[in-house]
Order: structure tokens, then sequence, then C-alpha cells
């Protein structure tokens, strides 16, 4: 396996990981939320975010792609072009879900890195050495 391949599997397993640990940490705060919608303090700082339907929304949305990624990264060793195919639609995919969630939520850090991660595994995707790995 070239190490441009490799260094994208290490990347989609770390994601796998940290994307497990943020939607159960995103699930929970939506639910802290939910349950202490009385409280003033609560209430005036959950007005800043969008509705709970679109966060719970971005929440699914999320789990899906980490569920797919996991998929493809378990598919990497099997070489096939349309593992390498997929692995470059997940993180178009994600790129786009990367934008949107910065608008409506603002964050624009943490989802500024996803995209430049975004961008730099799917650059190394398009490396001759990832190309002819995919194509055997």
């Amino acid at each position: 396996m070239p190490g441009t391949v490799r260094a994208v599997q290490i990347f989609m397993w770390i994601s796998v990981v940290l994307g497990v640990i943020l939607l159960l940490v995103g699930a929970l705060s939506l639910l802290a939320v939910n349950a202490l919608a009385g409280d003033p303090e609560i209430a005036q700082a959950a007005s800043a975010l969008p509705a709970m339907g679109v966060m719970w929304g971005l929440l699914l949305i999320s789990a899906v792609l980490v569920v797919a990624q996991l998929v493809l990264v378990i598919r990497i060793p099997r070489r096939q072009a349309a593992t390498r195919t997929g692995i470059i639609g997940l993180f178009a995919v994600s790129a786009v879900v990367s934008i949107v969630t910065s608008v409506l939520t603002t964050d624009y850090i943490s989802n500024g890195i996803s995209l430049i991660l975004s961008a730099l595994l799917v650059g190394l995707l398009f490396t001759d050495s990832a190309k002819r790995y995919f194509a055997a």
C-alpha cells in the first residue's frame, strides 16, 4: 500500500473515532439543551443556535457520514476503484455539509479545518500512486 493511501486510511480511522465521540457529545448536548430549556440562561444561549430540528438533522447527517466513512475505510485494502470514488464522493459531501454547518452555527474554525483536511485527503487520492493502487 503506497504511503499516500496509508495516510488517507490513517486519517479516516482517526476521523471515524473522533466522529463517534463527537456524535455522542453532540447528542448529549442537544438532549441537555432540551431538558434545561426552562432555564433562562440556557434558553438565551440556545437562541443563538438554529432550530432544534435543524440541529438534530445535522447530527443525523453526520452520523450517516461517519458510518459511510467506516464502511469505506474498511474497504480500502480491497483495492477497488469504486472505493476510491466513494471516498472522494464522501469527502465532497462532507465539505458541503461543513459549509452549511458553518453558515448555520457560525463555527468557522472547526469547519474550516474539516474543509482543509477533506481537500488534503482528496488530493492524496488523486496522486498517481493512489490511482495505481485502486486500479489494481
